[in-house]
């Protein structure tokens, strides 16, 4: 097989390394950005994950953003129109391209020349937010790029997915065990009373 074939093979498998249910979302999100730049021989790669309280998207998990969290309306830039529109976006000249927000480059100091983005889609076809790969080294961004970008994106949902259902049961297992031991507590103390009377 060629080079071209074996790329998303490999991604997926550094990848799916990571998705251990006990892994905190942070790490596996950060490595994850770490190896999307590997792959895509990229400057930098971004999540932005929805807020819906605020109608937001923000910068959840940045190798560029590490110290500065990005948050911006859900329509702003090109992340906004993918997130919205639900479509990738392939960029390769960024200024000149009307969606792009400048503001997070002057907000960051750092230049974008060309990017990708992608909707962060889980199972039920709700978008969580968009995932981004800016600046390739070597040229310019290409559709296999995308395909690329979309796999991970794929993948990285169903991380975020996983994430929240294991904390929403972990979090339920400790009120459950609160509340037996609670119960039990109460037992003891009627149990006390009784046999006091």
């Amino acid at each position: 097989m060629d080079e071209s074939t074996l790329r998303p093979y490999r991604l997926a498998k550094e990848l799916s390394q990571l998705f251990d249910l006990e892994s905190e979302i942070d790490t596996v999100l950060s490595v994850s950005m770490y190896n999307l730049n590997q792959f895509m021989d990229a400057e930098r790669s971004s999540i932005f994950i929805f807020d819906p309280m605020n109608q937001q998207l923000i910068s959840f998990s940045s190798l560029d953003l590490a110290k500065q969290e990005v948050r911006m309306s859900k329509s702003t830039g090109i992340s906004g129109w993918v997130f919205e529109n639900r479509k990738p976006a392939l960029v390769n000249n960024a200024y000149e391209d009307s969606r792009f927000y400048r503001g997070v480059d002057d907000m960051t100091g750092f230049r974008t020349r060309n990017l990708i983005c992608t909707p962060l889609m889980d199972t039920r076809d709700h978008c969580l937010g968009t995932l981004q790969s800016l600046n390739k080294k070597s040229s310019e961004f290409t559709n296999e790029d995308l395909e690329l970008l979309d796999l991970t994106a794929r993948m990285v949902a169903v991380a975020i997915n996983n994430s929240k259902r294991y904390n929403d049961i972990r979090i339920t297992n400790d009120v459950r065990k609160k509340l037996i031991k609670k119960i039990m507590n109460n037992i003891d103390h009627l149990a006390n009373k009784t046999s006091l009377s």
